[in-house]
């Protein structure tokens, strides 16, 4: 695991969340930053950390999957991330 003191996972946190909001990163790198920012991890670490298979998480990361809201929430988890949907109103 990554050796980072408070302030330094804050602003690792602050510019992934910025990154996101503003669409710098996808979610899938979102993923990776999050895996080897934080934790210092393999894909073959925090896949057993987290509890899913090898293949779902590389297949996150590199963008090749579509997986459900619930699976992504599972893999950012430890990085405090939660994704939900929400409408937006458009004008028709």
């Amino acid at each position: 695991m990554a050796s980072l003191s408070g302030e330094q996972r804050k602003e690792i946190l602050a510019k992934l969340e910025n990154d996101v909001a503003n669409n710098v990163i996808t979610i899938g790198e979102l993923v990776k930053q999050v895996r080897t920012q934080l934790y210092g991890m393999t894909q073959t670490q925090y896949a057993k950390f987290i509890k899913v298979s090898d293949k779902t998480l590389r297949d996150i990361e590199k963008g090749n999957t579509d997986p459900r809201v619930s699976v992504l929430n599972k893999i950012l988890a430890p990085g405090g991330f939660q994704l939900s949907v929400r409408a937006l109103r458009r004008e028709i």
